[in-house]
């Protein structure tokens, strides 16, 4: 028998047309398990059986339709052709669906992603809420996957193949309205009217007025010469998008020409072997693992989410960072007071938030007004300030001031408020020392720019109290991020195991390599963005101060060149001036010609090896890596402190997500051969590079990154 937290249920109208709901009211997350899917073909049995007038699918709930097949099972395939099986099996029930001679009706509330969406695609209507939970689209290529249940042959045929690509490719999900418009779905509706909706159009009450695709859709859609425009164009962008570092985009174009080439039915079985061979590449394995480690992070503050509802919050400096903070606060239904020493700066800030919330195409401008409004100015000593349980603190890196200010201001808030500081290196702990009740004190590191960049950084001062880290990560995943959290020391974790590879691009400028050959090393590794470029964007003279920051905490292992300061004092201080390691014209940068003069190079340019270049940028960061995680910065050693590591090293400074965050690199290199490599760039280039002992161990053990020592 089925367990009844997986069965789909049946129930018929007085007029005959037959609902089936995906789940239960008490499941948050419906997922399309294998109990789930035999659940559902056995109530299509009943629908043929009872010769239903109509069909409605719908979710249990306004927040939940279905999230789609159960990542968990797409993380076990161990092979292709167990993969195959999988997609196959799906295919094939909702080949059902399409196959009824009957009205089928998708009623969608909340998401409707991956598998859920493929779903969908297989009724012959879709009717979706005006939820601002309801979302719709193919996520899959995010997982190393394409779609398998038949959504790379149906979508293009619904939607248009260009339409259907920037969806299927690009891993996207469209809100309710974006839907509407593009012909995804053929009704928009308040939760209260979708089911009656689904239900006459069902029954063949209501006529559905389907929207065209359209002559210029139709031929690119449904004709070679058509296709043909669209694969050349779509296999540039991908080109450029990819950099061939991610297979499962490539496959899925394939999967939807081959489809509307050769039909549907082979198109199916194409896309199921295609399935089959993503879901066992070592992409896909580390996408997936990626995902997991994500939903974990969501989970670290779950017993302090009642403690953040209704925080009114004061960001205190109102420069970009200040900016973004109170933005994303605002965005979360918060009120929260902008604060800034002068109007101007106040005035600036507000102007950076009004420019970011324009940009937010799927709101209305009602709803962009209503998150300007929630941003407050207030005179500092300004009675309000006593309702404030939310201070964050986001001014120069500057230990003196930020422990002046929120001194300061802590006197003014409520006793019980949450305080602050967002600092990417300065010791949290000393600054808590100089505030009364200090286990309220805590590290919040945003990463810049703050409403786009997905990780917060919580650091956990000696004082920090168990519930002030609850109330902090259940903060961050309310205003959409992921947390981590680490320990009090330099650097904290992120910078702590970025600065090895910043420095070591240095050092390698000065041992005559080409700044553009240094960046391309990185980048043929998989890094967004060369160690160069990278400088150059967070600031020279930000960059120096850091650097001075870590070499003070780590003694000469994290030494660096004075590069950044040296350019710094020329006036050359990254992107922020247009003068840095390049220079800078709108979006285009040209290598600073006067470089090697500058910082006094004299030595020739090596033969370049991009991968012999990356390796010597890139394990020390794993030396680094494997160093904090066995110090406890990011808890006791193990798996969940691995996890840690790996999500920040991702979602802090783009480690590739296609290798899965910097220990599970490690783990697939293995501690041999980065306990070897690291003992000869220790030969050739200095002690910076001795192995860390925990590598050693695991080298002799045979044990990976992700276990204790």
């Amino acid at each position: 028998m089925l367990q009844e937290s997986v069965r789909t249920t049946l129930r018929f109208t007085e007029g005959g047309t037959a609902i089936i709901e995906l789940g239960t009211a008490n499941e948050h997350v419906v997922t399309l398990t294998s109990e789930r899917l035999e659940s559902f073909r056995e109530n299509l049995a009943q629908v043929k059986a009872k010769l239903a007038k109509g069909l409605v699918v719908i979710g249990p709930s306004e927040g939940m339709f279905c999230a789609g097949a159960d990542i968990g099972n797409i993380g076990n395939i161990s092979s292709q052709s167990e993969g195959e099986k999988l997609a196959a099996a799906g295919q094939q029930i909702f080949d059902e669906i399409e196959a009824l001679s009957i009205p089928t009706v998708a009623a969608i509330s909340g998401p409707c992603v991956g598998g859920g969406c493929e779903l969908a695609l297989a009724c012959k209507y879709r009717v979706i809420s005006n939820s601002p939970k309801s979302q719709i689209g193919l996520p899959e290529t995010k997982l190393g996957i394409i779609p398998g249940f038949g959504g790379t042959q149906r979508l293009p045929r619904i939607i248009g193949l260009p339409n259907a690509l920037d969806i299927i490719l690009g891993g996207k999900t469209l809100r309710a309205k974006k839907a509407k418009d593009m012909g995804l779905v053929d009704e928009l509706v308040g939760y209260d009217k979708l089911l009656e909706t689904a239900v006459k159009i069902a029954s063949g009450q209501l006529r559905v007025e389907r929207k065209s695709m359209g002559l210029v859709n139709k031929f690119l859609t449904f004709t070679g010469i058509g296709r043909s425009i669209v694969e050349k164009k779509t296999n540039k962008l991908l080109a450029k998008q990819t950099k061939g570092f991610y297979p499962a985009p490539p496959a899925a174009l394939n999967a939807a020409l081959y489809g509307l080439k050769n039909g549907q039915a082979p198109g199916m079985k194409y896309e199921a072997a295609e399935l089959g061979r993503m879901a066992v590449s070592p992409e896909s394995k580390a996408l997936v693992n990626l995902f997991f480690l994500t939903e974990g992070s969501k989970g670290l503050g779950k017993s302090a989410r009642s403690d953040i509802k209704g925080m009114f919050g004061a960001v205190i400096g109102a420069g970009t960072m200040g900016a973004g903070i109170a933005e994303i606060l605002a965005q979360n239904e918060h009120r929260v007071i902008l604060h800034d020493k002068s109007e101007e700066s106040i005035a600036k800030g507000l102007a950076l938030i009004k420019k970011d919330i324009s940009k937010i195409s799927y709101l209305n401008e009602a709803e962009k007004n209503l998150i300007l409004n929630r941003v407050e100015r207030h005179d500092s000593d300004a009675p309000v300030y006593g309702s404030v349980n939310l201070v964050i603190e986001a001014v120069f890196e500057d230990i003196n001031l930020k422990k002046k200010i929120l001194s300061e201001m802590s006197k003014k808030v409520r006793n019980d408020a949450l305080i602050a500081t967002n600092t990417s290196s300065l010791s949290v702990t000393e600054i808590a020392s100089s505030i009364e009740k200090p286990e309220r004190v805590i590290g919040m590191h945003f990463f810049n720019p703050v409403p786009k960049m997905p990780l917060v950084e919580i650091i956990r001062a000696e004082q920090s109290s168990p519930k002030t880290i609850a109330m902090t990560a259940a903060l961050s995943t309310k205003l959409g991020k992921f947390p981590i959290v680490v320990n009090d020391v330099p650097g904290f974790l992120v910078n702590r195991v970025l600065f090895p590879y910043l420095n070591e691009a240095m050092y390698m400028v000065m041992d005559g390599y080409d700044i553009v050959d240094i960046d391309k090393a990185a980048l043929k590794f998989g890094m967004p963005m060369g160690p160069i470029r990278l400088l150059d964007e967070v600031g020279l003279d930000v960059g120096g101060h850091v650097a001075e920051i870590m070499h003070k905490g780590y003694g000469e292992r994290m030494a660096a060149p004075p590069l950044a300061a040296l350019m710094d004092k020329a006036g050359r201080k990254g992107r922020k001036n247009g003068k840095g390691f390049y220079d800078y014209n709108g979006k285009e940068e040209t290598p600073f010609t006067g470089l090697r003069s500058l910082l006094n190079i004299t030595k020739s340019a090596p033969a370049v090896n991009y991968e012999a270049m990356a390796e010597r940028l890139l394990f020390n960061m794993i030396n680094e890596a494997v160093r904090s995680l066995d110090e406890g910065v990011a808890g006791q050693s193990g798996k969940d402190a691995a996890n840690q590591v790996d999500l920040g090293s991702v979602m802090g400074f783009g480690f590739p997500p296609f290798k899965g965050g910097v220990l599970y690199h490690a783990d697939i290199v293995g501690a041999q051969r980065l306990h070897e490599t690291l003992e000869k760039l220790a030969k050739d280039f200095g002690t910076r590079f001795t192995p860390w002992k925990g590598i050693q161990a695991r080298a002799r053990a045979g044990k990976n990154f992700h276990s204790g020592v």
